[in-house]
């Protein structure tokens, strides 16, 4: 089976990565893989997997303006338009799925729409699903968002993939329309990586910070270093990760806090992060989708300051914070912060808690290779 997934990041990295689990799970049919941020050049993605990058488009860390580099921005849009097309006919797809849209990446519809209207004319039709995560983001006009994602979604697709567990985040908390929606919606779970064995480093403590894709968190990150400055114990080391899209004069500011301390070292993104976080004592992070499985999956103590932009992640951190998996950050308090530190460190494991189901990749996998019609009437399923 043939399966175009079109994976468009705008800010962090996290919308790419769970994207690509979920292709990875799609071994052996063969994925087109189509992402249309900054690209993670260093990455390798499965044999099945080929990835196609169309011209970059990202946006600023205030959702104000679209970041598109030299180019041209009218050239650009078609270009982007004309490539993912003619992408479609070529590779003659069974499956196409988007990832958010239609319910978010609205500026993006003058490439998207005309890909589900060519979906739509092939005989036979391909299977039309919409990837989502747990969480959407408030709008300010709510009616008449969610009245523009229901003439989509019910026009165009044939089925809603809801990455979450509805026990932890029900879709209906932050879309009050989902009896309306006539294509079959299902929970997959959340989407997890594996993570290895928890390991120790003898009488080390090891504390990892990272943000991502670094395009936002370097104010987290400059207080981590300022905290970690007042803690004596001994035995402790400090690796702060920077994400790919960190600016410049951030990591700069990151380094002359760091240098100095023989216990802190700093680190270029990490695609094996999972591994780092297995071997942690603690880690300290913003509280994205990703972000949060992974600390799900690793079972390491986490303290999470959630991206106060918009609701999704701290809505996310309560919930977890509530299971007892992780605790939330209030602010950036370098007196809290520190404090916080030094409770979880003489914590040596995560309490035990009843796990969300965290097998998303694998039961989306099954859903989308096995799924044939969507019939249109309310349905709400679970796998």
């Amino acid at each position: 089976m043939r399966i175009l997934f079109y994976s468009q990041h705008v800010l962090g990295i996290g919308h790419f990565f769970r994207s690509m689990e979920i292709a990875r799970a799609l071994e052996p049919h063969q994925v087109l893989f189509v992402e249309g941020g900054s690209p993670l050049h260093d990455f390798t993605p499965p044999a099945h997997v080929r990835r196609v990058l169309l011209p970059p488009v990202m946006m600023d860390p205030g959702f104000s303006r679209v970041e598109v580099g030299e180019a041209d921005p009218d050239s650009l849009w078609r270009e982007r338009s004309e490539r993912l097309l003619g992408l479609y006919h070529s590779f003659r797809p069974h499956r196409v799925v988007t990832e958010l849209f239609p319910f978010g990446r609205r500026m993006f519809r003058h490439e998207l729409m005309p890909l589900l209207e060519a979906a739509r004319r092939t005989t036979p039709a391909a299977l039309v699903v919409c990837s989502l995560r747990d969480i959407l983001v408030e709008k300010s006009d709510v009616r008449k968002y969610e009245m523009r994602v229901l003439d989509i979604l019910n026009g165009y697709y044939d089925l809603l993939m809801v990455h979450a567990d509805p026990r932890i985040i029900d879709l209906s908390e932050t879309f009050s329309r989902t009896g309306e929606i006539v294509i079959p919606l299902v929970y997959t779970g959340f989407v997890c990586r594996r993570a290895p064995e928890r390991r120790k480093h003898g009488d080390r403590r090891v504390i990892v910070a990272s943000t991502g894709g670094g395009r936002v968190g370097a104010d987290l990150l400059q207080v981590v270093l300022k905290g970690f400055s007042r803690l004596k114990r001994s035995g402790l080391e400090l690796r702060i990760f920077l994400g790919p899209f960190m600016e410049e004069a951030e990591r700069s500011a990151i380094a002359g806090l760091a240098s100095g301390d023989h216990r802190i070292s700093l680190r270029p993104f990490a695609s094996d992060f999972l591994a780092e976080l297995a071997g942690a004592d603690l880690s300290i992070s913003m509280a994205g989708y990703n972000t949060c499985m992974d600390i799900l999956a690793s079972r390491v103590p986490a303290l999470v300051y959630p991206f106060p932009q918009n609701r999704e992640q701290s809505m996310r951190a309560g919930r977890l914070e509530e299971l007892g998996i992780l605790r939330v950050l209030k602010s950036l308090s370098v007196g809290e912060l520190s404090q916080a530190m030094e409770a979880l460190l003489e914590r040596p494991d995560v309490p035990a808690f009843n796990a969300p189901d965290m097998d998303g990749a694998a039961k989306t996998a099954r859903l989308l290779l096995a799924f044939q019609s969507a019939p249109k009437t309310p349905v709400h399923q679970e796998l």
